[in-house]
C-alpha cells in the first residue's frame, strides 16, 4: 500500500494546521501493529490517524475501539489526554511530522516517521524519548531527526550540474535519490522536461539540465504556494494513487476531486483497507478451518456408521432367512472339528463354494454378497443376536455423532457470523446525527418525517415535546406499538398517511405475532390526551384518545436500505425506502435471529453496491446500525 510522499505530507499538514491546532486530545487508541488514532475536539469531534511508515490524516471512518488497550496506548493516554494541540509541522520537507501537545504538566511531542517501516515516538519537550511504538530506539535517548538534505525547492542549474557530473546513473534515479524527488516525481520531471529517463546523468547537456530544473519548478511551485488540487487517480474503477497536485503522468486517467486533501487521503486508504478486509474474508480463519475439517471427518464417520449399521442388521436378517443353509454349514463344521485335523478341514472347505475362509473356532461364509462369520461355539440365534448387537452399537454411536455434527455446525455458524460482523464493521462512518435519529423514524415518499417511540418513555416524550398542531398521531388498534407522529401530517398526501400507518404497524406487536396486516388509526394532536378519564389509570407512555378516529388497514411490508447522500441507514415501509435509498433489502416476518439477520443484510447491501461505493456502504450499514431498524421479533430476507 502507498506511503505518503513528502509532497503529500506538506499538503496534509498545511490543512491539519487549520483543522486541529488548538484542539483538545480526548482519547487515544492503538491498533497493532502500527496504527494510532487520536480522538480530538477541535470545532467538533475529529479523528486523526497516524500510521507508522504510511500515513497521517483525519478520518470519518474510525474503527471499533479495541477491547483491551495496549501498553503504548495507555502510556499515550497518561501523557497526552486532556492536552491541547499547539502545533503540527513537517520536518525539513522530509517524511517526518512533529505534533506538539501541551498540558499543565508540560509539553510533549508525537513524532511520526512515515518513511521505510516508520515509527511513532512519544518524547518530552527536549525530544528525549519516553516510549517508541516500535523498538528501534530506547527510552531516555534523545531523538535524532534525519539530517537535512537537498529538496526540490533548493534545486538550481548549478547544483544539479554538479550532482550529475559526479554520478554515472540514469537521470531518473539521480533525481529520485540525490535531489529528494522520489520515484514518482522524478518520472514526472523527466516527462515534463522531455528527457529520456534512462539517459545517464553525466551525459546531460546544459540545455537538458535547464529543462529538468524548469520542470522541477513547474511541479513544485504549486506545492510551495499551497495551490493544491486534491484528487484520487482511478483506472478501471480501481484507485491507483492519491495526490494533492496534478501530474502529466496520470493525464489519461480518470480523476475524483475532493475539497480537501485529508478527505482524499481518507477515501483512498479506507477503500484499500476494505479491499484488504475482503481478501482476508476470502481466506478462512484458522478456527473456521479447524471446524470445517472436523465436520468433514464427522460426516465421513457418519456415512461409515450408517453403512455398518445397515450391514450388520441385514446380516442378522439373512441368518434367519437362510436358516437351513446356515444350520447345515454350522453342524457340518462342528462335526468335522471333532473328528478331523484342522488342515484337512481347510482342504475340504475349499470345495464348498459358499465357504470363504475357515478358522479354528469359526467359519466365514458369503450370504447374498455379505461376508458372515459363524462362531462354532454359538447357536444360530446367538450368532444372529451378535450381529444385531453390532448394528445397535453402530446406531448408538451414530446418534451421538449426529449430536456432535449439529454442535460443530452451530460453532461454525457462530464463528461465521462473528467473522462476517468483523468484516462488515471493519470501518464505520462518523457523522453528526439528526435530532430524530434516536427515535424510530423514516422519511415518507413525499418527504415528510415520521417519528416513533422505542419504549414507553420515548412515546411520552414524542407526544409531550415533539407533537405540534399541524402533525398527525398514529397508533395501532392493538396494544404494544410505538406512538407515531407524522410531522406536518395535516399537509401530507394520502401516500404519506398510508406509509406512516405501515410504519406504526411494522414496529408494533403485530410483526412479532406474525400478523401480515393490521389496523392503524390516526387523529389530530388535540385528540390525544395524556391524562385518563376520572377513575381510570393510564400507564406511562399510554394516551387517551377522544373523538373520531380515522382507520387504515395496511400490509406489513418493510425494507432496510442505505442512503449514501446523507450517509445513513433507513428502515420502514418498502415504498419509502425505495424512494430514498441507493441500495435496500426487503424483509418479511420470518424465523431468523435479529443478530444473524443484521449481519446478512449488511453483507447483502455491500454486495449490491458499485465497486467505488462498496467501502462507503460497508462503513455506513453496519450490523449494529441495521439492528436499530429491524422490526420486533424474528424476520427474514424476502426472496
Amino acid at each position: 500500500m502507498k506511503s505518503m510522499s513528502s509532497v503529500d505530507i506538506k499538503a496534509c499538514v498545511r490543512e491539519l494546521e487549520d483543522e486541529i491546532v488548538g484542539g483538545k486530545v480526548e482519547k487515544i487508541y492503538h491498533y497493532p501493529p502500527n496504527e494510532i488514532r487520536i480522538k480530538l475536539y477541535a470545532n467538533g469531534r475529529k479523528d486523526l490517524i497516524v500510521e507508522a511508515g504510511r500515513r497521517i490524516h483525519l478520518t470519518k471512518f474510525p474503527k471499533e475501539s479495541p477491547k483491551f488497550p495496549s501498553s503504548f496506548a495507555m502510556l499515550l493516554r497518561k501523557h497526552l489526554e486532556g492536552g491541547k494541540i499547539k502545533a503540527i509541522e513537517q520536518h525539513d520537507f522530509d517524511r517526518v511530522i512533529k505534533l506538539e501537545i501541551e498540558r499543565r504538566d508540560g509539553k510533549k511531542y508525537i513524532i511520526a516517521e512515515l518513511f521505510s517501516k516508520g515509527n511513532v515516538i512519544l518524547t518530552d519537550e527536549n525530544f528525549r524519548v519516553i516510549m517508541p511504538l516500535l523498538g528501534k530506539i530506547k527510552p531516555g535517548e534523545t531523538y535524532s531527526f534525519p539530517e537535512p538534505r537537498l529538496t526540490p525547492f533548493d534545486l538550481d542549474e548549478r547544483v544539479l550540474s554538479e550532482i550529475c557530473r559526479n554520478e554515472s546513473r540514469e537521470i531518473v534515479k539521480v533525481l529520485a535519490t540525490k535531489c529528494g524527488l522520489g520515484g514518482l516525481f522524478a518520472e514526472e520531471t523527466c516527462l515534463r522536461a522531455g528527457i529520456d529517463k534512462k539517459k545517464m546523468s553525466n551525459e546531460l547537456s546544459d540545455d537538458e539540465i535547464r529543462l529538468i530544473v524548469n520542470a522541477v519548478k513547474d511541479i513544485f511551485d504549486p506545492v510551495a504556494k499551497g495551490d493544491f488540487k486534491p484528487h484520487i487517480v482511478v483506472k478501471d474503477g480501481e484507485f491507483v494513487d492519491v495526490l494533492p497536485i496534478e501530474l502529466k503522468i496520470y493525464e489519461s486517467y480518470e480523476k475524483r476531486w475532493f475539497k480537501s486533501f485529508n478527505e482524499a487521503l481518507d477515501e483512498f486508504y479506507s477503500k484499500l483497507i476494505v479491499k484488504e478486509a475482503e481478501k482476508a474474508e476470502r481466506e478462512e480463519s484458522e478456527e473456521l478451518k479447524k471446524l470445517r475439517t472436523r465436520l468433514e471427518i464427522q460426516l465421513q464417520t457418519k456415512e461409515k456408521l450408517e453403512k455398518e449399521m445397515e450391514k450388520f442388521r441385514r446380516i442378522g436378517d439373512l441368518i434367519y432367512e437362510k436358516y437351513s443353509v446356515v444350520e447345515q454349514i454350522l453342524n457340518a463344521f462342528k462335526q468335522a472339528k471333532e473328528r478331523l485335523p484342522f488342515d484337512e478341514i481347510k482342504r475340504r472347505a475349499k470345495q464348498i463354494k459358499i465357504v470363504k475362509d475357515v478358522k479354528p473356532e469359526s467359519v466365514v461364509i458369503e450370504l447374498d454378497g455379505y461376508v458372515v462369520e459363524l462362531d462354532l461355539n454359538k447357536s444360530i440365534h446367538e450368532i444372529a443376536d451378535q450381529y444385531y448387537e453390532k448394528a445397535k452399537r453402530a446406531k448408538e454411536k451414530l446418534e451421538g455423532l449426529l449430536k456432535a455434527i449439529e454442535k460443530t455446525k452451530e460453532e461454525m455458524k457462530k464463528v461465521e457470523v462473528l467473522e462476517a460482523k468483523k468484516f462488515v464493521t471493519s470501518v464505520r462512518i462518523v457523522r453528526k446525527r439528526e435530532w430524530f435519529e434516536r427515535f424510530r423514524w423514516f422519511i415518507t415518499s413525499d418527504g415528510f418525517l415520521a417519528i416513533g417511540g422505542r419504549n414507553a418513555q420515548m412515546n411520552e416524550e414524542i407526544v409531550s415535546k415533539y407533537m405540534e398542531d399541524r402533525d398527525l398521531f398514529f397508533h395501532t388498534q392493538t396494544p404494544g406499538a410505538p406512538a407515531v407522529v407524522l410531522k406536518k401530517g395535516q399537509e401530507a398526501p394520502e401516500t404519506s398517511l398510508l406509509e406512516t400507518a405501515q410504519f406504526a404497524a411494522i414496529y408494533s406487536s403485530l410483526w412479532k405475532e406474525g400478523m401480515h396486516s393490521g389496523e392503524v388509526y390516526y387523529v389530530l394532536p388535540e385528540q390525544v390526551k395524556k391524562s385518563a378519564k376520572a377513575g381510570e389509570y393510564l400507564p406511562k407512555g399510554s394516551f387517551y384518545i377522544v373523538g373520531k378516529r380515522n382507520y387504515l388497514t395496511v400490509e406489513l411490508r418493510c425494507a432496510i436500505g442505505v442512503d449514501l447522500k446523507n450517509l445513513r441507514v433507513m428502515g420502514g415501509p418498502t415504498s419509502a425506502i425505495k424512494k430514498h435509498c441507493d441500495y435496500y433489502v426487503e424483509i418479511e416476518i420470518g424465523d431468523r435471529d435479529p443478530n444473524e439477520l443484521s449481519v446478512e443484510i449488511a453483507s447483502r447491501l455491500v454486495k449490491m453496491a458499485k465497486d467505488d461505493e462498496r467501502h462507503l456502504v460497508r462503513s455506513i450499514a453496519t450490523p449494529d446500525e441495521i439492528m436499530r431498524f429491524l422490526p420486533p421479533g424474528r424476520s427474514r430476507i424476502k426472496d
